[in-house]
């Protein structure tokens, strides 16, 4: 099935309802899902979904974010753990091997949200009240989706030795989908809640930057697979691609706050000179 017949499909007819059937979350194998989401990000601060989207709408998806990765732009190629928090120990006196100032490599393009045509799939079950709504009964409160113009909804290429460092995310809630796997490699490993409010614990990173794999967890990549993840606790990665065939992921942006807005520095960082043009010129029209 080509994408020409794209608008066929609802989002009902994308997702997997047989094994998910998260529109009604009431019945009885709704409630076991939810359930179940909520013990594994519980004990392993990750969950994943698989076989979650069907395979003719994962095929589509996958031509469509064909289509568009030859616009993802290549980012920083070396970053620390804490790239979104910027300032974080910029005044410190610290070596260079210390977590806040080693960098590892990052290999990687992303295709910002407003590069996303309207008529995809991938725009259609974003922006559909059916997953947020799915979050909201496993977090117990509401989840709203991210409203800023390229942050909200991202594609993620990797390339062969395409790789992401060691790093957290700026929010709690990680809600991806792996579209295409490839031949070996891109494993996405982490370490549960290695951090708090209370605690950087930044000798216990340097261990794992080190290469202690003691309290390292996996997930396999499969495709199809929607994942649930605390991101911000939690210090993860991928591995490097091995072989030809891309690694191809969506980021969905659902939050918990209501109009949530990205910062401007990380899109002009993540998504390059097109966006600091864009927000350059809204400056001098405004």
């Amino acid at each position: 099935m080509g994408s020409k017949f794209m608008k066929h499909l609802s989002v009902k007819e994308i997702i997997n309802t047989d094994l998910y059937p998260i529109f009604d979350l009431n019945c009885k194998r709704g409630l076991e899902v939810i359930e179940y989401t909520r013990n594994q990000l519980s004990a392993d601060g990750a969950c994943t979904l698989r076989q979650f989207i069907r395979e003719d709408a994962l095929e589509i998806m996958v031509s469509q974010a064909a289509e568009i990765a030859n616009m993802a732009y290549r980012g920083p190629t070396e970053v620390t753990p804490y790239f979104f928090n910027y300032e974080l120990g910029a005044s410190l006196n610290l070596p260079d091997q210390h977590p806040l100032r080693r960098k590892s490599p990052r290999r990687l393009s992303q295709v910002a949200a407003d590069l996303f045509p309207e008529s995809g799939l991938l725009y259609k079950l974003f922006h559909h009240s059916v997953l947020p709504n799915l979050l909201s009964h496993v977090i117990d409160q509401p989840v709203y989706h991210n409203k800023d113009r390229f942050q909200s909804l991202n594609l993620s290429v990797m390339e062969e030795e395409g790789c992401q460092q060691w790093h957290f995310d700026s929010g709690n809630m990680v809600t991806t989908l792996l579209l295409q796997t490839p031949e070996g490699g891109g494993v996405f490993e982490y370490v549960p809640n290695i951090r708090s409010d209370q605690d950087e614990n930044f000798d216990a990173v340097q261990k794992v930057m080190d290469g202690d794999k003691t309290n390292v967890l996996s997930i396999k990549p499969e495709a199809g697979a929607l994942n649930l993840f605390k991101g911000h606790y939690s210090l993860h990665r991928v591995t490097p691609v091995i072989g030809k065939r891309r690694r191809l992921q969506t980021i969905l942006g659902y939050t918990t706050t209501p109009n949530m807005q990205g910062n401007t520095q990380s899109s002009v960082l993540h998504y390059g000179p097109r966006v600091a043009n864009i927000i350059d010129e809204e400056k001098l029209q405004a």
